[in-house]
């Protein structure tokens, strides 16, 4: 007579799901996924007739153990050498007293992000920083995490908590970051160029980060000016690279200097290039979007709905 906890075992353990599939249920890129099976043999999925990878349950329950600890500070190499059991464990809320204060994950990498920063432990901080971008795909990163902290970090600046180097410090960390992330996005040859400034007189470039690095995740080209460019500069490199799309940022008041760019760029840039204006100073353009033909984006959500369509 068949037992059924054991045909529960070995449903459990039976390779049915795909490295896609596996992402989607633990949260873990496919990379994340295959540096840790190959680097520290956290699982050992089983091999299709055609050769392909397929994960069990337990493979997926493992993982999201695995990310857990993670989340929370452990090491993943000595995180791999422990039991499931184990693991329960230490992810248990009786072993993570800090993290029962704290609303998320994403609430204890911030916090230990900002603390680090508190006692200018470099080091400290861009692994937090780094860890953050191993364990989340980039959007998830930069609502969750990045976005919260820049605006957490100007907060602390502007009331004296963290003095100008702390802030340059975790500015030059975080942009560092989004640098490297985009970079691991390379186009394909297809692919549609955006170009990605600020105009002379706005310096304010976070924003604009951000969206670059939306775009090249959704395999967009992107060149990326950065802040402070003069217009005849911006338009000269739309034209050089037929750009479908000119994303500009504003944030700061709009000054009489950036105005001018801001018509000066109207002029300048051919019509077979879109332009798309955001940062939280662009809805107060609007005449001047609506008589240039200039598309506001109020977000980064609408922006990542631009860039799908």
């Amino acid at each position: 007579m068949l037992n059924p906890e054991s045909l529960i075992i070995q449903s459990n353990e039976a390779p049915k799901y795909r490295i896609g599939t596996v992402s989607r249920l633990t949260g873990l890129s496919a990379d994340v996924v295959r540096v840790w099976e190959r680097r520290y043999s956290a699982i050992s999925p089983q091999r299709s007739e055609g050769g392909s990878r397929l994960y069990s349950d337990n493979d997926i329950e493992r993982l999201r153990q695995l990310r857990q600890a993670v989340e929370f500070g452990h090491a993943i190499g000595q995180a791999t050498k422990l039991s499931n059991d184990e693991l329960s464990k230490l992810i248990s809320p009786r072993h993570q007293a800090h993290a029962v204060e704290l609303n998320s994950p994403h609430d204890y990498l911030r916090d230990n992000f900002l603390k680090a920063i508190e006692a200018m432990d470099v080091t400290a901080a861009d692994l937090e920083i780094s860890r953050a971008a191993t364990l989340y795909p980039p959007r998830v990163l930069v609502k969750n995490i990045v976005a919260p902290l820049l605006t957490e970090i100007g907060e602390r600046w502007a009331h004296q908590e963290f003095g100008i180097a702390q802030q340059h410090v975790a500015t030059h960390l975080i942009r560092n970051l989004l640098s490297s992330l985009i970079r691991l996005y390379p186009p394909d040859a297809a692919a549609y160029s955006i170009v990605m400034a600020t105009p002379q007189g706005e310096r304010h470039e976070f924003g604009l980060l951000l969206a670059a690095l939306y775009a090249a995740t959704r395999g967009w080209r992107v060149i990326y000016l950065g802040a402070d460019l003069p217009a005849a500069e911006i338009a000269r490199t739309v034209k050089l690279t037929r750009a479908r799309v000119l994303a500009l940022s504003l944030v700061n008041p709009t000054s009489p200097q950036v105005l001018n760019e801001l018509l000066s760029i109207a002029q300048l840039t051919p019509p077979t290039t879109r332009v798309w204006l955001g940062g939280q100073e662009a809805s107060t353009q609007r005449e001047l979007c609506e008589r240039a033909d200039w598309i506001i984006v109020r977000d980064l959500e609408d922006l990542d709905d631009r860039l799908k369509r």
